[in-house]
Parts: structure tokens; C-alpha cells; sequence
């Protein structure tokens, strides 16, 4: 059954597909004069994620992946290309972070510079969030607490939208299908002038997502259905980018959407009648200023989310909203050809009213910055160095800073290393939650170091290599976990300290020679995430894995295109995740394989994109967490309409 949406957004899914086809074949008739004035340099992107990536491993998301992934969430595209464990409940269900042995509320999910995890919960779920939305998605690794603040803390999640002057008029439509009655179509439109740009992306993904699984433990009857798992998600975003003359930029951002789903029980043989609604309001506002040696910005956002949780057959009905207002300050000052100084205030406050709260309760923080940026030998060597304090309405004054450097030791190798103190405020519903909430919390802290080696060649002149090796560590104290209370009702303490430590690979082979195109690409994780210390008397958790996390991962893709197609084969494998702190019981490894095809056709006016997926390629069965089934082998197919450039 097809879940009803917000009537804010509600209207006939066949009508958004003829509007859109409509509104491609409109504008690719549609054309004006172009501005030629070069702005290069002119925009200021957040110099703070520049500043944040010395001495950082970073992964960038290719281009090519991305199309693939255009009509996925952050959370299928994070799962196959990095090496980021992603808790996934289900197709459309919940999927956070585990980040280096972290969990969710331990990684920054950034959003164009703002941190956009939900105040009540410290998360936020990334299947609600499509990959067509965003312009560049890069994943940063390691702590940055300093430079973030609270929660950065196992890394962070730029999503970016980074719309140019003087592009023209662009528009492009997505419509796909697959099993399970899946439905997804999107439409994008930018308009770029000299001075202006307007973009605007709307989109509907929809499914009955009623598939089919195995339950290994029913030797009769073993193929099961999923019920009561479908899902309705709709959402807009609108970019809006002034340039007031050759210094100032004033830009404004807004993205709403309202998400619908049932929830499937844990138990194949008990029935579910568990409906959950999230709806979410962003909007940001910018205005930055540069010369030749100082840069300037004051920026602002809104956040609202809003859950409803409904659970008829144990008659729970819960509602909860929360709010966060950000406003900060942010100075970027070359004082020298070889040092750049910046320096900035932040001042935050979230709000929340649920039923479970005994009234509205709120958690402000103010905070300070300062860093310097260090060049040596022709840029060659550079280094950073921040500090940030932190004063909390609820809690104690953390203190964290960063350093990190990086050197090119020849024009092959490069070689980065940062060490952090990182640090976590305990989260509303951590403090207040009712019954449960303790207010007597302290912030998880800790260090984490890093050290990476990068390998890069150009062995002919068709075929290039990339090789990457980095270790890291880290170690929190004071970690915050839910357990059962003296009433029997779940309360979080300060009960852990965690030691985080591994490795992670990277190999890239990319061979190019006329129409031919061939890469191959090959991510590790290897990750020991162990209880070091626990508050517990008589506890057999000491120097046992966390639950949930995996110590071996591994994705690789093969890419092989001719011409206007590509076929991309992805693998995944995934290692054993303990279900019990005590590590007694597990889910065994899995391995699944998935198989995309792109394939592109050119006209005068308007290209065609037509891309087909075979997802669980081997047909296994397989879980990621306990409880929650993954479907066999499914399909996807569907097509993309853009106009050329006018």
C-alpha cells in the first residue's frame, strides 16, 4: 500500500511525471545571451572544509560513480564506495554511520558547513536523503572536533551544492523503476546568470517494498515476505546565489522534505502495525566576503525535524520536534605569504518538545575558534594548527584542538599525519529523555592520531595508479551507553572507555585511450574497536569488540566503458559483527555483488541517459543487522532526461 504523504506536498504521481517531461522539452528549446565575464576566484566556497582537509585522508566520490548512484540515497552510495559501515535496517528503513569504530552520533554530517544531525537524537538517518541532491559528496576522515565542534568525532559528511555563475540554463529529469513496486523520479533546474543563480530539485521515491528473504531458521517454509515496509519519501531544494559585485556573495538554501514509512517487526511471524512519519526543514543563509589577503563570512541556519511514531498494536503514539538555530562568524586572514590566519564565533541553540520530555528543553552553546595555516618549501609542506573552546548551558567547558600536516616528498609520494582532541555533548534526549534521561552526563573526549602515505604515478601515458595506506587510533573516555535501569527502563551512563584503531587501503588503476575507459578501484577497512575499560563490576565486556562493528571490510568496482556506455560491477564484503557486548553471538561475514550499466545518447537539443542495476547479483541471503532481512536479487532500470547548456 502506498503511504499517503503531507498534504503540503500531495499531488498525482503521474501528473509530476508528465510536468517534468514537459519542463525538459520546454527549456531545450529555450535559449539566451551569455555573460562571457570570468568570475574565477570570486566564490567563496567555506574555506573552513579547505582548511579541515590538510593532513586528512579525504574521499571524493567520482562523477561517474555518482550518475550511477543519482537515484540512491547518501547511504547506498556511502555503503559501495567507502569504506564507512553503514547500519542499514532495510531497503528505506533507518541507516546511520559507523565510522572507525564510532557510531552515528559520533560522525559531523555536514551540509554545506552546517552540522545537520538531529539535536534529539545526535543522527540523522541517511536513506532520507537522496544523492541526487547534492553536487559533490566527499567523506573526511578523523577527528575535527576543533574545527566542527561536538560530534565530530570519527569523521565527517560534506554534502555540498556548489552552483556557478554563468553556466546558462540547465534542466534534467530522472524517472526509474524497480522491484517491489519502486518509484523514483527528480527534476533539477538552474538558472546562472552573471549575477544570479536560482537551482531547484524536487523528488518522489516510493515503494510497496514488499520482498522476499530467506529465514534460515524455518527449514519448511524459508521464503518469507517482508510486510508492512513501504515507504514515501517526497522533498524540495532551492539554491538561491546573489553576487553583489566583485567581493560579496549573498546566497540562501532551503530543503524540506516529509518521509513516510511503515516499519517491519524484527520477529517474520509477528505482525507490525508500526507507521513512522519524519518531516525536515533546513534553510540556510550566507553572505561572504573577500579580497586579495581577507576573507569574511556570517552565516545562519534553521533547522526543524519532526517525528511521529505510531505503534497501534501496543498502543504507543509518540510526537516530537525539534529545533536548532546556528549563527556564526567566520575570518580567514592572510597575514603573510606563507601563513594564512582565521579565526571565528559560533553560537547554537537546539529546543525540543516530546512527550517524553516533562516540558520543552534546550541546550545552547557558544564558541570560539582561532587556527593558523603554515606554508613552507613552495607549498610543498604545509601544516595546520586550531584550537576551539566551547561554553555548554548544560555540561562542562570543553577545550579541543588539532594539528595535522602534510609534505610532498616527491612529485610520487605525499605523506599526512593529524592528532586531535575530540570531544561529544551528550544529546537531548541523552539528557532529558523521560523515563531514562540523566542529567548528569559528561561529554565522551578523547585523542585520535592518523598517518597516511599516498602513492601516485602516471605509468603511461594512458594508465595511471593510486595507492594510499593510513593507520589511525583513538581513544574515548566517558562513552555514553543506554542500559538497563534499576525500574527496568533504559538509562545512559558514562560507562566506557573505547580504543579505536586500524587500517585502511586504497588502489586505483585508471587506464584511458580513445573511446576505451577502464578503472579499477579497491577500498579496505580493517577496524579494532574495543572496550577498554568499563564502569560495570563483574563485566565480561572488557577488551571485546563493539557491537556492530565490523573489523574487516572490503568494496571493489570494476569499470569498463566504450564510447557513451559504462558497466560498473561492485562487490562488497563484509566481516563478522557481534551482536552482544560479550561477543558470545554473531552475524556471520556476507558478500554481495551488484552489476550498473549507463548508457548515453546525444541529440541537438536534449541527452538521454538510460541506466539498468542488478543489485544482490549472486542472489544470497544476508543480513547486516540482526532481525532485519536484506532482499534477494532485485532490479532497477530507468532513464535521464537533460537539456544542453543554453
Amino acid at each position: 500500500m502506498i503511504l499517503k504523504i503531507n498534504k503540503r506536498f500531495a499531488c498525482d504521481f503521474n501528473f509530476i511525471i508528465k510536468a517534468l517531461v514537459f519542463t525538459c522539452i520546454l527549456t531545450g528549446h529555450i535559449s539566451f545571451a551569455q555573460d562571457t565575464v570570468s568570475l574565477k576566484g570570486v566564490e567563496v566556497i567555506a574555506k573552513k572544509m579547505e582548511l579541515s582537509q590538510i593532513g586528512k585522508k579525504i574521499e571524493k566520490i567520482d562523477s561517474t560513480i555518482k550518475q550511477q548512484f543519482k537515484l540512491n540515497s547518501i547511504a547506498d552510495l556511502l555503503s559501495l564506495n567507502t569504506p564507512v559501515f553503514i547500519k542499514n535496517y532495510g531497503p528505506g528503513a533507518l541507516a546511520t554511520t559507523a565510522f572507525r569504530g564510532g557510531n552515528a552520533s559520533q560522525t559531523a554530517l555536514l551540509w554545506n558547513g552546517f552540522n545537520i544531525q538531529n539535536a534529539m537524537l545526535g543522527q540523522s538517518d541517511l536513506s532520507l536523503m537522496p544523492s541526487f541532491l547534492f553536487d559533490n559528496v566527499e567523506v573526511e576522515y578523523g577527528g575535527s572536533s576543533s574545527l566542527w565542534g561536538s560530534g565530530a568525532v570519527g569523521g565527517s559528511i560534506h554534502l555540498k551544492n556548489n552552483s556557478l555563475f554563468n553556466q546558462g540554463l540547465k534542466t534534467a529529469a530522472n524517472f526509474g523503476a524497480g522491484s517491489f513496486g519502486l518509484k523514483n523520479v527528480s527534476s533539477s533546474i538552474l538558472y546562472s546568470k552573471r549575477h544570479f543563480i536560482s537551482s531547484s530539485k524536487i523528488y518522489n521515491s516510493r515503494s510497496d517494498n514488499n520482498f522476499n528473504y530467506r529465514d534460515t531458521t524455518d527449514k519448511e517454509q524459508p521464503i518469507k515476505q517482508q510486510k508492512n515496509a513501504g515507504y514515501n519519501f517526497l522533498g524540495l531544494m532551492q539554491e538561491l546565489k546573489f553576487l553583489i559585485n566583485s567581493k560579496q556573495i549573498v546566497s540562501v538554501n532551503a530543503w524540506i522534505n516529509t518521509n513516510s514509512r511503515r516499519l517491519p517487526s524484527s520477529d517474520p511471524k509477528a505482525e507490525s502495525k508500526i507507521y513512522q512519519r519524519d518531516d525536515a526543514t533546513r534553510i540556510t543563509a550566507t553572505w561572504s566576503f573577500i579580497n586579495s589577503n581577507f576573507r569574511s563570512g556570517i552565516r545562519a541556519g534553521f533547522f526543524e525535524d519532526k517525528i511521529n511514531y505510531t505503534d497501534s498494536l501496543a498502543s504507543l503514539f509518540s510526537k516530537s520536534r525539534s529545533q536548532t538555530i546556528i549563527a556564526e562568524n567566520e575570518n580567514y586572514l592572510t597575514w603573510h605569504k606563507h601563513h594564512q590566519l582565521n579565526f571565528g564565533m559560533n553560537f547554537t541553540s537546539s529546543s525540543a518538545t516530546t512527550n517524553n520530555y516533562s516540558a520543552t528543553k534546550t541546550l545552547s552553546r557558544a564558541s570560539v575558534l582561532v587556527g593558523n595555516k603554515f606554508s613552507f618549501l613552495n607549498d610543498k609542506w604545509l601544516t595546520y594548527i586550531s584550537a576551539r573552546a566551547e561554553y555548554f548551558s548544560v555540561g562542562t567547558l570543553p577545550v579541543t584542538a588539532n594539528i595535522s600536516t602534510e609534505y610532498n616528498l616527491t612529485k610520487h609520494f605525499t605523506l599526512m599525519a593529524s592528532a586531535a582532541r575530540v570531544y561529544r555533548q551528550p544529546t537531548l534526549n541523552e539528557l532529558y529523555w523521560l523515563p531514562g534521561g540523566n542529567i548528569n552526563l559528561k561529554p565522551e573526549q578523547g585523542y585520535t592520531c592518523e598517518g597516511t602515505i599516498n602513492y601516485k604515478a602516471q605509468i603511461t601515458n594512458n594508465m595511471s595508479l593510486f595507492v594510499s595506506g593510513a593507520a589511525f587510533s583513538r581513544k574515548i573516555d566517558n562513552w555514553i551507553l543506554w542500559i538497563p535501569g534499576a525500574n527496568g527502563n533504559p538509562t545512559p551512563i558514562n560507562l566506557q572507555q573505547v580504543w579505536s584503531r586500524g587500517t585502511e587501503t586504497v588502489w586505483r588503476i585508471h587506464y584511458s585511450k580513445d573511446k576505451f575507459t577502464y578503472k579499477v578501484n579497491v577500498i579496505t577497512g580493517y577496524v579494532l574497536s574495543t572496550i577498554e575499560a568499563n564502569s560495570q563490576e563483574n563485566n565480561n565486556t572488557v577488551h571485546k569488540q563493539l557491537i556492530y562493528t565490523p573489523r574487516y571490510t572490503v568494496n571493489a568496482n570494476i569499470l569498463i566503458g566504450y564510447d557513451k556506455a559504462a558497466l560498473v560491477f561492485y562487490n562488497q564484503y563484509v566481516g563478522y559483527r557481534f551482536t552482544t557486548s560479550d561477543n558470545t553471538q554473531w552475524l556471520n561475514p556476507y558478500q554481495v555483488s551488484s552489476l550498473r550499466l549507463n548508457y548515453s545518447i546525444a541529440t541537438k537539443l536534449i541527452d538521454f541517459i538510460v541506466f539498468a542495476a542488478c543489485n544482490n547479483l549472486g542472489n544470497k541471503n544476508y543480513t547486516i543487522l540482526s532481525g532485519r532481512p536484506m532482499p534477494l536479487r532485485n532490479y532497477e532500470f530507468g532513464i535521464t532526461i537533460q537539456t544542453k547548456n543554453k
